[in-house]
C-alpha cells in the first residue's frame, strides 16, 4: 500500500513538471489519482513493452499488488467524512463489439471501475453519450455536466475510461461574507480579474488563538505571520 502511494506521488510530481514546462505562467489543475487510475487500466489490457512503459511512467516497479492497491486507495478517498465530501467517480464502457472476457472484467471491475457497462458507439453513439453524460451527473450529484464533447467519443471508439473526482469542503473557521469586498487580482503579470476577497485587517479565528495578516513592504518574504 506504502509502494503505491510513492509510486502515485512519484507521477504525480513528474507530470506535475511537465504541465509547468509546457505551460510556464499558466495555472494547472489535474487529478494525478485520476489519471494513474486510467493508466493503470490500460496496463491490464496490455501486453509486453507497452505494459512495461506504462508500468514504469507510473513507478510501479516496488509495488507488488497493483489492483489490491488501488482498490484500497479508492475505499479510502470515498470514506464519508463531517468536514469535507470528496468522491472518486470510475466508469469504464466497452463497445458491444469486443465482448471482453470474464478475466479482463474479473481484472477490472473491482480496483478500477465500480461499474462496467456495455454500449453501442458503433449504432447508437448520440444516444450512448447522452447515457454517459447523465450517469456521469447523477453520480456527482450534478457537478459535471456533459463530460463528453462532440469530438470526445466516435463510433470507431471501443473503450471509454471515465474517472471524475470532486471535492467540497468546510471552512473550520468560516469568513464572514459580509466583511468581503471586491479587489483586483492578479492572474499573471498580465492579465488580471476583480473577486471578493478578505481585508488584510480583518481578524481570523483559528484554533490556535487569534492570528493577524498584513502586508510587509521592502521584504523579501512570501508570508509573514505576526501572532498577538
Amino acid at each position: 500500500m506504502d509502494a503505491l502511494r510513492l509510486a502515485n506521488s512519484a507521477f504525480a510530481v513528474d507530470l506535475f513538471k511537465q504541465l509547468c514546462e509546457k505551460e510556464p505562467a499558466g495555472n494547472v489543475l489535474f487529478s494525478p489519482i485520476c489519471l494513474s487510475t486510467s493508466l493503470s487500466l490500460a496496463q491490464v489490457g496490455a501486453k509486453g513493452d507497452t505494459a512495461n512503459e506504462i508500468g514504469q511512467v507510473l513507478h510501479f516497479e516496488n509495488v507488488k499488488d497493483v489492483p489490491f492497491g488501488f482498490q484500497t486507495v479508492t475505499s479510502d478517498v470515498n470514506k464519508l467524512s463531517s468536514f469535507y465530501s470528496l468522491k472518486l467517480i470510475k466508469r469504464l464502457y466497452v463497445d458491444k463489439s469486443l465482448n471482453p472476457s470474464t478475466e479482463f472484467i474479473s481484472s477490472t471491475k473491482r480496483p478500477y471501475a465500480q461499474e462496467m457497462e456495455t454500449v453501442d458507439f458503433k449504432d447508437k453513439l448520440e444516444e450512448t453519450k447522452v447515457q454517459i453524460n447523465n450517469s456521469i451527473k447523477d453520480l456527482t450529484d450534478g457537478r459535471f455536466e456533459n463530460i463528453l464533447t462532440d469530438n470526445g467519443v466516435s463510433d470507431q471508439t471501443k473503450i471509454l475510461v471515465v474517472n471524475a473526482a470532486y471535492f467540497v469542503g468546510k471552512w473550520m473557521k468560516k469568513f464572514p461574507e459580509s466583511e468581503t469586498k471586491e479587489c483586483p487580482f492578479r492572474v499573471n503579470k498580465v492579465c488580471g480579474a476583480a473577486c471578493q476577497r478578505i481585508p488584510a485587517d480583518l481578524k481570523n479565528y483559528s484554533n490556535k488563538g487569534d492570528q493577524r495578516f498584513a502586508p510587509v513592504r521592502k521584504m523579501r518574504a512570501q508570508e509573514v505571520v505576526c501572532l498577538s
